[in-house]
C-alpha cells in the first residue's frame, strides 16, 4: 500500500471550507456525507491509468484551536514503486495544500 503523511495548516476552522475547492478543482470527488463532518475525505481515479489506482485522501485535525491538520493520502499500489499514481497525487496535492512543520517535538519535551 503506497501511503503518504503530512501536516498544515488552514486559515479557516472548517475543513470543508478550506479544502473541497481545492480538491474538486484537483479533480477530486468528495462524497456528501464529508460536507458536513469534522473529517474531510476525498477519492481521486485517473483517466490516463488503466490500473486499479484510486487515491484516497483523509484530513482531519490535529489540532482545531491552531487550525493544523493532517493530510494522508493512500492508494493500494505498491509503496516501494516509484511512478505511483499515489506519488504523484501526494507531490500535486502538497502544492496546493502546503506541509508545514507541527513542532510536535517541542511539546512532546515539555509535557516529559
Amino acid at each position: 500500500m503506497a501511503f503518504f503523511q503530512y501536516f498544515s495548516k488552514t486559515n479557516s476552522e472548517s475543513l470543508v471550507d478550506s479544502f473541497v475547492p481545492l480538491l474538486e478543482n484537483y479533480g477530486m470527488i468528495v462524497p456528501k456525507a464529508f460536507l458536513k463532518s469534522r473529517q474531510l475525505y476525498a477519492e481521486f481515479k485517473s483517466n490516463e491509468n488503466n490500473s486499479f489506482a484510486k487515491v484516497k485522501v483523509l484530513i482531519s485535525w490535529v489540532d482545531q484551536n491552531q487550525k493544523k491538520c493532517s493530510i494522508e493520502i493512500w492508494s493500494e499500489e505498491p509503496f516501494a514503486s516509484e511512478k505511483t499514481l499515489c506519488r504523484k497525487v501526494h507531490n500535486e496535492i502538497s502544492q496546493l495544500i502546503i506541509p508545514c512543520n507541527l513542532s510536535l517535538k517541542n511539546e512532546v519535551i515539555k509535557s516529559h
